[in-house]
């Protein structure tokens, strides 16, 4: 299964040319190389809400001159999962220095986890969203539900 991991701005966020997010799904503690990803943001500015502020798979560091319109991120590189058990633990990771503690963090984003065919998008800050927090700036949010709900999804025979 191809999946997609993106982070939203629910509201907007201000960002300033030293900021960066970097993200990585890990299944059962191994990191799945293809999700790894880094934003850098080379510029001052405002990410409006709705627009997409970070994505798995791929490394981009954004200027000025990416600022010729309303500004949003790259959309994110597929990476796969080929079996998923119903025991999987799958966990992305979030390395930022734009928010260093979860409460700012669940207030600004939005994740949304997407499939061949099938999204979800879910609010960080609902009281069932799992983060760990351990560290200032790294925060680790258990995606393991939202993922075996797209590959039931995708394995339902219609």
């Amino acid at each position: 299964m191809q999946l997609n991991i993106e982070l939203y701005a629910g509201r907007a966020i201000h960002i300033a040319d030293y900021h960066e997010i970097s993200l990585a799904v890990t299944s059962n503690g191994e990191i799945i190389e293809d999700s790894a990803s880094l934003d850098y943001f080379g510029f001052f500015g405002v990410i409006l809400g709705g627009k997409r502020v970070a994505a798995t798979g791929r490394r981009i560091h954004y200027s000025f001159k990416d600022l010729a319109g309303i500004f949003e991120a790259e959309p994110a590189q597929p990476f796969r999962i080929l079996f998923l058990d119903p025991e999987d633990e799958i966990l992305l990771t979030v390395d930022t220095n734009i928010w260093l503690d979860p409460g700012l963090l669940v207030q600004d984003l939005v994740l949304q986890v997407s499939s061949e065919n099938k999204s979800l998008e879910i609010p960080l800050n609902r009281p069932n969203v799992k983060i760990d927090w351990p560290g200032r700036g790294r925060f680790v949010i258990d995606v393991s539900e939202y993922i075996k709900t797209l590959y039931a999804e995708r394995a339902r025979i219609s």
